[in-house]
């Protein structure tokens, strides 16, 4: 009498389940675009496109390269107020959505002659007032030191600048470094950022995304804030990551 052995499950290969582990929303390629000194020298509209700002100090480099993780993406510099253009750069994610990453110069850099100062206000000015493919401006603010008066500024000057004449441009608030500001103050360090905001146009408050470069914190946060508004959404998988790749297209900020 033989007795009859149950065949074993057959077992999924070790590359099927890895697919079924990766991130769609991993962004799998990224490069700079361009720089444009000038207004004229922007490359034309192509998609919605998500601007950066803030002052020189913000974090603004590290921001964007923890965001498409990516070490030298966008080059950080020891001095602040180095940019003195408009970059942009462009991010693919895993799940076939394309992103426009527009790194606007810091303001707030005082070392920088008057004239200078006043060219580049000009700049992003003219950029935020009049780019009609853009979607939404990122405002980075250091966590520890809140809302300055240039960045009160900068959203009064974004709400002043709606135009029918093309999409509303929505204004996201980051508070940057949130590493550096105590566990346990950081909620209400958010909730403070928000309350001195300007009010939304229908009254209500703007909710401020804790951010840090170190740690990742907020990294998922922000990448469903910027998909929310340049209508490339989805639901956010459990996991994410996925190893960084660097080339040679690297342009140099301001941090």
């Amino acid at each position: 009498m033989t007795t009859s052995r149950r065949a074993p499950k057959p077992q999924a290969a070790p590359t099927a389940r890895a697919e079924r582990q990766l991130d769609p929303f991993q962004i799998v390629d990224s490069s700079f675009v361009a720089g444009a000194g000038s207004l004229a020298s922007l490359p034309p509209p192509v998609s919605a496109e998500v601007a950066f700002a803030g002052r020189s100090n913000v974090g603004k480099s590290s921001l964007i390269n923890t965001l498409v993780e990516r070490k030298g993406l966008v080059r950080t510099s020891s001095n602040p107020g180095s940019t003195r253009q408009i970059n942009l750069y462009e991010a693919r994610a895993r799940d076939g959505a394309v992103f426009q990453l527009v790194d606007l110069p810091g303001y707030g850099f005082t070392r920088r002659s008057k004239s200078e100062q006043a060219a580049w206000a000009s700049l992003i000015e003219g950029y935020l007032r009049g780019r009609v493919t853009l979607a939404a401006v990122l405002l980075l603010v250091d966590g520890r030191r809140g809302l300055e008066e240039d960045d009160l500024e900068l959203i009064r000057f974004i709400e002043a600048s709606r135009d029918v004449a093309r999409r509303p441009v929505e204004l996201l608030l980051v508070a940057t470094k949130v590493d550096k500001v105590q566990r346990s103050s950081v909620r209400r360090a958010l909730d403070q950022l928000s309350a001195a905001a300007p009010r939304m146009a229908g009254g209500g408050l703007r909710r401020a995304i804790g951010f840090s470069s170190i740690t990742g914190e907020g990294r998922r946060d922000l990448w469903l804030a910027i998909r929310r508004v340049t209508q490339l959404g989805g639901a956010a998988p459990s996991s994410s990551g996925g190893a960084a790749r660097e080339d040679d297209d690297q342009r140099t900020t301001d941090g």
